[in-house]
């Protein structure tokens, strides 16, 4: 019986720590300086996370900023989104619910920044 405790514990921490939300290092390191590709809102998008702090995807780019909050988009009305990471695989979160899903893909792999 203890040994049913033990493994339904291990589990349950198992699974807490993957909905964990990516810490601010965490986000940097996955986005900054690659591609997102996947879908969010309904729709498909793309949008590349420049060095720079500014964002591009196929029709508009603006800031950007990565904080304790998550990826912050100020001047927008986005508002700022946590992301669980793992690998490549994505997953943007708003209010703890699921925004979106996609794939981390290396540098400007969809050639989004204007020349």
């Amino acid at each position: 019986m203890t040994i049913v405790r033990i493994a339904a514990a291990a589990a349950s921490s198992c699974l807490a720590f993957s909905v964990n939300a990516a810490t601010q290092q965490e986000l940097q390191d996955a986005l900054v300086g690659n591609t997102f590709q996947g879908d969010m809102g309904g729709g498909g998008y793309s949008s590349y996370f420049g060095e720079n702090g500014t964002y591009h995807d196929a029709s508009t780019s603006g800031r950007y900023e990565i904080t304790d909050d998550g990826v912050c988009y100020p001047d927008t009305e986005f508002g700022c989104y946590q992301a669980t990471i793992d690998g490549t695989s994505l997953e943007w979160m708003k209010d703890g619910e699921s925004a979106g899903t996609g794939e981390i893909l290396e540098g400007d792999a969809l050639d989004l920044m204007p020349d």
